[in-house]
This record gives C-alpha cells, structure tokens and sequence, in this order.
C-alpha cells in the first residue's frame, strides 16, 4: 500500500478494483456496452479511486486521523460518537454511497440487485478493510480503523437511491407502456431517451 515516502495507493487499488467489478459482472451478465454505461464505468471507477485515496475524503474533524492512531469502533450504537452527527459526516457518507450507486447502475445497465452488492462491498466492507490493513502495514499494533458505522451510513446511502429508483420506475412504466417507448435499433448510434427508457425499465 505505501512506497518509501509514504504514498498511499489505496485509492489505484480500489479504482481497479471497480472497474474489474464492474466489467466482470457486465461480461458475466451479457450487459450491453455502450457509450453510456462505459461511460459510466469509468466515471465509477474513477470516483472509487478517489473515495478511498486519502485526498478523496472531505477536510474535515471526521475526515481520516493520523494513520496508525485510528480507533476500532465495531459495535453500531454503543461505540457511536453523537458529536459525529454535529458534522457533516452522514450526509457525506450517505452521498458516498448514493452517487457510487448511481454510477453502479448505469454501467451495469439497470441491473440494481448487482449494483446493490457492487457497491455496498466496494465503498462499505472494502473501504474500511482497506483502511485496517494500511495502519496494519504502518504499525502492527491496534488500534486500526474497522469503522461499523461508516459501512452502515454508506449502505444506508445505496439502499435508499436504490428504493427511490426502484419506485420511480415502477411509476414509469405504469405510466408509460412499453409500446410508447422509444426503439434502440441494433446497429445504428444509441439515442439518448432510448437508452434512458431501457435503462429505466430495467430496474
């Protein structure tokens, strides 16, 4: 993880491994690649590196303590911090987990069971792990930051926008049979609204 300056590469490993997720699971799934759920793979992959790269996280109170200086905090509730909700931390962290979500989704075109498990093991178990084993590397003795509750806010994150597409969608095609929707004609350019009516009736 860390060269001899100190050069955290967590946020390369991680954006890696976002993007061989994600291109697994399209392979694996025969999802359609396109200019926009490529696109959107990048982009993910990209936000994933970031998240967990150490420049990735908000300049905050809450942000990432000194590298070997972190507490293990494993149990929800009763080794919660309470001033943590005096900041910005479950905003960011909900967001953290909506916007990777949203990316998720449409590079695996509408999938959103495997969007769902993408994303909740990359930017929730994967995250902190990866966090545990750079002060690991740093300094074998604990404490290491395992942060349960940033998993929970994270997940909270995912599964909420995966909700509110879930029911938007359903909305949609109550509204809108699918013998009013645009055509995506094999061969020819993808048209924006045919790609969107598609992914939509996919969730």
């Amino acid at each position: 993880m860390f060269n001899a300056s100190g050069i955290d590469f967590t946020g390369l490993f991680a954006g890696i491994s976002g993007l061989v997720a994600v291109i697994y699971i399209q392979g694996r799934q025969g999802i359609l690649k396109n200019k926009y759920t490529q696109s959107a793979t990048v982009a993910f992959a990209f936000l994933v590196a970031y998240i967990w790269a150490p420049f990735g996280f908000p300049n905050s109170e809450w942000s990432r303590a000194p590298i070997g200086s972190d507490v293990v905090r494993l149990i929800p509730g009763l080794q919660f911090d309470p001033d943590l909700l005096k900041t910005n931390w479950l905003p960011m962290q909900i967001a953290i987990g909506s916007s990777t979500y949203f990316l998720a989704l449409i590079a695996l075109f509408g999938d959103a069971r495997r969007a769902n498990i993408a994303v909740i093991l990359l930017m929730g178990v994967g995250l902190e792990l990866s966090q545990a084993l750079t002060n690991a590397l740093v300094s074998p003795i604990p404490p290491y930051r395992i942060d349960i509750h940033d998993i929970l806010a994270r997940s909270v994150g995912v599964l909420v926008t995966y909700l509110g597409f879930s029911i938007v969608s359903a909305v949609y095609r109550w509204l809108w049979p699918l013998r009013w929707a645009p055509k995506m004609v094999p061969g020819k350019p993808e048209k924006f609204l045919a790609f969107l009516d598609t992914l939509i009736r996919r969730i």
